[in-house]
């Protein structure tokens, strides 16, 4: 009977047992992340992978040749450039839209002569008031984004690598083919700034191998502006209607053309440009300086084609924009 009794009292029990298990409540767990959730909780979640040549595809920042117009007029509010003016500002929200905010500017400016290549790497540069004869409001004018000595350091050292006897100049201001576009075009000055010179001997060539050497900074996200114009000879400028076209027409035909023009032979083309159509009535035989900007930006293109984005009457005379982007 003792153990009739035992044995009924361990049924009982195994049979609570069995019942009460499943009721009570379970702890909770959570697997340890794999390599994979581990990267994607510090950096959020990441794209699904891309075909190989997507992946190693690279980006290059455009490049943008601009007419920056006479002295400060276009920030005076001068109607004769209000067309320039707006055609900065559309250049600008296309460029940010569709790639975003750049992450330096560099400007190639028909102001800043030099016989040997330079670049401008103050931190904080002043301001160069390279005009004369304008209102008071003229002298007012301040640009205030900063310099970036690091990366105009690295300007130098690409240019250097070419055999060019660049240097850097840590005083260089900003002049007005610097400051007046971007005043329009950034006006939150809050994009470091880098200015580039163009050379004394208005040699395209030349030009051309220092954006050659630059042409990595746009991988970077930098932003290369041309600042000078297609035309700007003064004899013309303000007195003969349409001055330059023929030259810009010839200019648009080289820069824009697709295949069979190979990279290499629109390269050779333009260091002819002085030969080009009309190139007496749009630069002056003293001096070209204000073209050379554009022969740096093809450099920076590998001379690969650009669009031509506006197309417009500055003063009396013609000017084009151009836009380098792969």
């Amino acid at each position: 009977m003792r153990v009739s009794l035992t044995f009924f009292l361990l049924v009982i029990a195994v049979l609570a047992v069995a019942v009460l298990i499943p009721c009570l409540p379970r702890p909770s767990f959570t697997p340890p992340p794999s390599p994979s959730d581990k990267t994607e909780a510090a950096l959020g979640p990441q794209p699904s992978a891309a075909p190989a040549a997507q992946v190693a595809a690279t980006v290059l920042y455009p490049a943008l040749f601009i007419c920056h117009g006479g002295g400060p007029l276009p920030v005076l509010g001068d109607p004769q450039h209000a067309e320039m003016v707006e055609k900065w500002q559309e250049h600008v929200s296309y460029l940010t839209g569709r790639y975003g905010r750049p992450s330096a500017i560099a400007v190639v400016s028909a102001h800043y002569q030099t016989r040997h290549p330079e670049v401008g790497s103050a931190a904080r540069p002043a301001m160069h008031y390279d005009y004369s004869g304008f209102p008071a409001a003229a002298y007012a004018l301040v640009y205030t984004a900063p310099g970036a000595p690091a990366l105009a350091t690295e300007m130098v050292d690409a240019l250097r690598s070419r055999g060019m006897s660049a240097r850097a100049n840590p005083q260089r201001p900003y002049d007005h083919s610097v400051f007046v576009p971007l005043l329009r075009m950034f006006p939150a000055a809050d994009i470091p700034v880098v200015p580039i010179a163009v050379l004394r001997s208005d040699d395209p060539g030349e030009h051309i191998r220092i954006g050659e050497a630059l042409r990595r900074f746009r991988e970077r996200g930098v932003l290369f502006i041309g600042s000078g114009s297609s035309m700007h000879h003064f004899d013309y400028l303000y007195s003969q209607r349409d001055a330059g076209r023929t030259f810009n027409d010839a200019l648009t035909r080289v820069l824009t053309a697709e295949a069979p023009l190979t990279p290499a032979a629109r390269r050779e083309e333009m260091v002819r440009v002085k030969s080009f159509p009309g190139f007496d009535e749009a630069h002056p035989s003293y001096g070209q300086e204000h073209l050379m900007p554009l022969l740096t930006l093809l450099g920076t293109a590998g001379g690969r084609p650009a669009r031509e984005v506006a197309n417009m009457p500055f003063l009396a005379a013609n000017v084009r924009h151009y836009l380098f982007e792969e």
